[in-house]
């Protein structure tokens, strides 16, 4: 079993992932997790839907755990 992600790297890996979100994404997913936006209100701020703002932040949060703990699934689904 690998070791846990030490916390600088965890800390580096966050921000990197930050950084490959798209504009919207990133707005989106700092706007849900600091501000606590409700998908009604996001989707008013940027002119979508709830459907697409649910999208966008299950992008955001699906690269932001690729990044800080890789490809994990892989391990249980070969193919």
């Amino acid at each position: 079993m690998k070791r846990p992600v030490c916390q600088r790297r965890f800390r580096r890996r966050g921000q990197r992932a930050l950084w490959r979100m798209t504009e919207r994404q990133r707005a989106i997913f700092t706007a849900m997790r600091f501000e606590g936006a409700s998908y009604q209100d996001l989707a008013e701020r940027h002119g979508l839907t709830v459907e697409e703002v649910q999208g966008e932040l299950a992008c955001a949060l699906s690269r932001l755990l690729r990044a800080v703990h890789g490809r994990w699934w892989q391990r249980w689904w070969p193919w």
